[in-house]
């Protein structure tokens, strides 16, 4: 019987990335609108971009994850945490309006890959 321990840390992992990843932005809400000038409309957009990505992928992900596999996209979705992250430190410095930077960041972090299929492959795994 194969060991699952490696997969298992790995869901686990994809889990934290996940959390980090919902609630980082919404913390640097007030950093932005002072820093950057981002009018109060605009920092609820930021939310309303990266659920609506999540809603999007979910949709979409549910049908490919089986054709593409199931390694390859919890790996796709931890680098694109991790850019989306990163993009977040950087990007609104970088790009001319600071706002378009957040948002590109929001959107990577934004789950590329469907929660829930991470979930139940996890679930279907021996304990």
């Amino acid at each position: 019987m194969p060991d699952y321990q490696k997969t298992k840390v790995a869901c686990y992992l994809g889990f934290v990335t996940q959390a980090i990843s919902a609630n980082f932005a919404p913390l640097l809400f007030l950093k932005f609108h002072n820093d950057y000038d981002i009018s109060l409309g605009n920092i609820a957009l930021i939310s309303t971009f990266f659920f609506f990505t999540q809603l999007l992928v979910d949709l979409f992900c549910a049908k490919f994850v089986d054709r593409i596999g199931y390694r390859v996209c919890i790996v796709t979705s931890e680098i694109c945490a991790a850019a989306g992250l990163v993009g977040l430190a950087f990007l609104p410095d970088l790009l001319p309006n600071p706002f378009t930077g957040i948002i590109v960041s929001v959107i990577c972090c934004g789950e590329w890959i469907d929660r829930s299929s991470l979930q139940s492959y996890h679930r279907s795994m021996p304990v």
